[in-house]
């Protein structure tokens, strides 16, 4: 009977002590301190973590993708999670994401948006605003700016945030991109105000970003744990030291 038991507990995948977490693309930077944070207080989970961008994720976890929480880069998409039965409860804030313009070339970004409309500027890599909060936002300053027109043919975009941030290092002249990118490690080399500068808040709608638990993990112990552990103190204390508001 054990043997059985136990022949049908991984024939089901339920691996004890794994969990499945789908996180946005901008959470990427924090990840590694919020990890290191939670195994202290939790040694006997083992997290696998999903990076990218939010509306992928919701679309497939709508389509049976086997999350157990859902950190999203908006409360939209995690609130209509909620709303259409894949969560366990609606949506709270773990943190207030910021927009970044963001140059690894010989641009003055003291200018602010207005430097997007130089001639020299011939590339913008944005997020895909389809999919990707941030990417909404960064059209919502572009159209507040009174810029979208005259920049229109230079902007390219990428699938996910992080992505921006990839394109933006590697091959487009500026980018817009999360703040908490640029206080990560791996970019330490690019400094404030020299080669990013934080966009005005009142260009674009809070980014809001929500965190569920997802019905497949409705009593899921393990997930309860990291959902309460994102919302505590601590896990505040990262994303501040990300460039978050809290």
């Amino acid at each position: 009977m054990k043997k059985l038991i136990f022949a049908l507990f991984f024939a089901l995948g339920l691996n004890a002590g794994e969990l499945n977490v789908a996180a946005a693309a901008n959470v990427t930077y924090p990840i590694e301190d919020i990890k290191a944070e939670f195994a202290k207080l939790h040694p006997d989970i083992q997290l696998n973590i999903s990076l990218g961008a939010s509306g992928n994720f919701a679309a497939q976890i709508r389509n049976g993708a086997p999350f157990d929480v859902f950190l999203a880069a908006n409360m939209k998409y995690a609130d209509d999670l909620f709303k259409e039965g894949f969560a366990v409860e609606a949506a709270k804030i773990y943190a207030n994401g910021k927009l970044a313009l963001f140059s690894a070339r010989d641009f003055d970004l003291s200018k602010g948006l207005e430097i997007l409309k130089d001639d020299k500027v011939k590339t913008i890599t944005i997020a895909n605003p389809k999919t990707a909060p941030y990417g909404v936002a960064s059209m919502q300053a572009f159209e507040k700016t009174g810029i979208l027109n005259d920049i229109k043919p230079k902007i390219i975009e990428a699938k996910s945030i992080g992505d921006a941030l990839n394109q933006a290092i590697n091959a487009s002249d500026v980018g817009l991109v999360a703040a908490s990118s640029m206080f990560s490690k791996k970019t330490a080399e690019y400094k404030e105000d020299k080669n990013f500068v934080l966009v005005d808040k009142s260009l674009y709608d809070p980014i809001s970003q929500g965190i569920v638990i997802l019905k497949k993990a409705e009593k899921n112990t393990d997930a309860k744990a990291f959902y309460d552990f994102i919302l505590s103190d601590k896990c505040k204390e990262i994303f501040r030291k990300y460039g978050y508001e809290i």
